[in-house]
């Protein structure tokens, strides 16, 4: 039975099958583990992106602040001054 050239071809064929199986399951990982290094990369950039968003944003807020105050205190010394006239 040990020599039985059925058993050693079919434990060949299963040895050779494992191997490919392995190969083929190791490139898949690798490629998997390539496909989430890029998206972590990609989430990386958005949020560095978002966080220049927020402070471009909240640069904004601010002007728009001091320009309406700006706009508040003209306003009242305008009508304080046409109430002194008037």
């Amino acid at each position: 039975m040990d020599n039985d050239p059925l058993v050693v071809a079919l434990l060949t064929d299963i040895r050779d099958q494992q191997q490919r199986l392995l190969a083929e399951y190791t490139r898949v990982a690798n490629e998997s583990l390539a496909l989430q290094r890029q998206a972590f990369e990609a989430q990386q950039k958005a949020i560095a992106q978002q966080h220049v968003s927020v402070e471009a944003q909240l640069r904004s807020a601010r002007l728009y602040r001091r320009v309406l105050l700006v706009t508040a205190a003209t306003a009242l010394g305008i009508v304080l001054l046409l109430a002194r006239l008037g």
